[in-house]
Formats: C-alpha cells, structure tokens, sequence
C-alpha cells in the first residue's frame, strides 16, 4: 500500500498514537502491538494507524473549530481584526488592495466567511509555483492537529476505562495542550507564508 507524505504525516503518525494507546489500555484486545512485532503483524499496525488516523482526523476538524473560535478566528479570516499581529500595517494595508484587485471589492470580507476566499487566494499562489513553505506549514499543522486529539482520546479512555491513573491521564492532557499549542502556531505560519507569498505576485491590474 502506498502513501503520499500527507498520509504518512497527518494521517498515520497522529493514528500510530491513538493505536498505541488502545494496545497500552487493553492489551488483551491488541497484543502483538505491545510485544514483538512481525512483518505481518507491523502491516497491520501501519492500517490500523491508517484508519485511526482518519478517525482522528475527523474530530481534529471539531478541535480546529473549538480552538479557533476561542482564539478569535482562524488566522487567515481573522487577519484585519485591530487585534491581529500576523502582518505589519503595511503589509494589512497591500493585501486590502491586492485582493480588490484581484477578487474584487468583497474579497476582504470573504476572508472571514468560509475558506473559500482563502482557497482561491492558495490557487493563485500555487499558479506562481511557491507552495512549498506553505504546504510545509500545512502538513505540520495536520500533524499537530491530529496527534493533539490522539492525546486527548487517549486521556478520556484512560480516565473512563482505568480511573485509578488519573495522573496518565493529566499527563496526556497536558501533552495534548502541547500539540495543541504548536498547532496554533502551525495555522499562523501557514496564514502568513500564503499571504506573503500572495503579496509577491503581480496583482489583475498589474498585468493588464
């Protein structure tokens, strides 16, 4: 079976932690998981992570939601909010008008609805062929998001299934606000690199 690195990154590893935990807490469920490991036994971990990891990727989709709208918004809709610092004045300033005249004058306000505003600004950059920092930011923050979830299933199964380790449990909640955080900062590197990379591009009026 063949994985592309997304896969492997933001899918599998995030998926190897919640199937790990899962053989810790019932080794009678998943044995060979927690002694050694055969060829066999190491490609059916490698579909079990596969799975798990989209099961935790889907409630990584809720977490991103929660997260954000505690922290105000995403990033790349929340950008002209006074409170924001992810670009300079200057750099607010040129985007405004960069996205008038490449999107027209909704632009601005269809950053903080939806990602669609967000997606087609991506397109374009991708047309200019400079994605690669931003496609690195992106893979890391689908790494953080899902192994951040891995840890905090992995904390209420320990809390409802073995409640005499209540201190495993804190443990992996506070690995879990780790991840957390660094998805935080993964979303804000991604937001800025795209914008700045956006800022890059000769704008609709430009080339006319």
């Amino acid at each position: 079976m063949k994985f592309d690195p997304y896969e492997y990154i933001g899918v599998v590893v995030p998926g190897s932690v919640l199937v790990l935990a899962i053989a810790l807490i019932f080794p009678d469920l998943v044995p060979s998981i927690t002694s050694s490991l055969s060829l066999g036994d190491l490609g059916l971990m490698v579909i079990l992570a596969f799975v798990a990891g989209h099961f935790v990727q889907a409630g990584g989709n809720l977490w991103e939601t929660i997260v954000w709208k505690l922290l105000g918004g995403m990033p790349s809709s929340s950008v002209f909010k006074p409170n924001s610092r992810l670009l300079s004045p200057g750099q607010q300033e040129r985007l405004k008008s960069k996205l008038t005249d490449d999107f027209g004058p909704d632009a601005r306000e269809g950053l903080a609805v939806g990602r669609g505003a967000m997606r087609e600004l991506f397109v374009k950059v991708r047309q200019s062929g400079s994605i690669d920092r931003i496609e690195k930011f992106n893979r890391n923050y689908g790494l953080m998001r899902g192994t951040a979830v891995s840890f905090l299933v992995s904390a209420a199964l320990v809390l409802v299934f073995d409640p005499d380790h209540t201190e495993i449990a804190l443990l992996l909640l506070g690995v879990a606000g780790v991840f957390t955080y660094r998805m935080v900062r993964f979303g804000k590197h991604y937001a800025r690199e795209a914008f700045a990379e956006y800022l890059r591009i000769s704008s609709a009026k430009d080339t006319d």
